[in-house]
């Protein structure tokens, strides 16, 4: 696999035992994996590895692990964070998923509790990746519309301007000429956008509609008009 589409892996714990278990575990997974033993060695490999999923303990020597939490939502927020902590400090790790933790974890745990937070944090950082990804092609998309239906247009566009969206069109029928319509097209992407996101999350609506950037209400509105999931049950009960 190209190292550009692993994941990159930064595990933070003063205990060498704890930072070899976790690379391991990592390593399991197909990430690119890098240790520190502090929140200031941190600062550096995060700066030059950017790396997307971090798993800190909560006490290290100098700054803590919601210190080390905080300055990474600020330099970096599509960072995605765990905090390890011991049983005496499960409110700290709360807090610090207020903060913008992804999750806690407890020491010690068990291998198979690890692996699943961290194939879940990576889940979720892909998540976001292809929601940016489509969002962006939506807005190509749109600027592509608007320059062919503008005020004295010739109703005419070079093909290098607009995106290449990776969607099969409605139709099968390959002859047949793209539809004049600007919303279906844009609908289409948001369709499929929206249906594998919910997927994704196998049909979380919470998580789903916070990775989209959705309120609930509108979530479940554009899940009834497309069809998707609980709301295609819904569409087919008020029919």
């Amino acid at each position: 696999m190209n190292d550009d589409c692993r994941i990159r892996f930064l595990i933070v714990d003063d205990e060498p035992t704890v930072r070899k278990l976790c690379m391991r575990i990592g390593e399991s997974l197909g990430f690119l994996c890098v240790e520190a033993e502090s929140a200031e060695a941190a600062l550096g490999l995060l700066a030059r590895d950017s790396p997307e999923v971090v798993v800190t303990d909560l006490r290290l020597p100098q700054k803590s692990g919601v210190e080390l939490l905080e300055w990474i939502k600020s330099a970096q927020p599509r960072t995605e964070v765990a905090i390890m902590t011991g049983y005496g400090s499960i409110g700290s790790a709360v807090e610090a998923m207020r903060l913008g933790a992804y999750h806690y974890i407890t020491k010690p745990f068990a291998v198979e509790e690890m692996k699943l937070m961290l194939e879940r944090m990576a889940e979720k950082v892909r998540l976001v990746a292809e929601r940016d990804r489509l969002r962006d092609q939506v807005r190509k998309l749109q600027t592509c519309i608007e320059r062919v239906g503008g005020p004295g247009s010739d109703d005419s566009i070079d093909a290098a301007g607009v995106p290449a969206i990776r969607f099969q069109p409605h139709s099968s029928a390959a002859s047949e000429p793209p539809a004049p319509s600007a919303p279906t097209d844009l609908e289409h992407v948001e369709r499929i956008t929206i249906q594998r996101v919910f997927d994704q999350v196998h049909g979380d609506k919470m998580l789903a509609g916070k990775l989209l950037g959705i309120s609930r209400a509108t979530l479940y509105r554009k899940l009834k008009r497309y069809k998707i999931g609980a709301g295609a049950r819904a569409a087919s009960g008020d029919s």
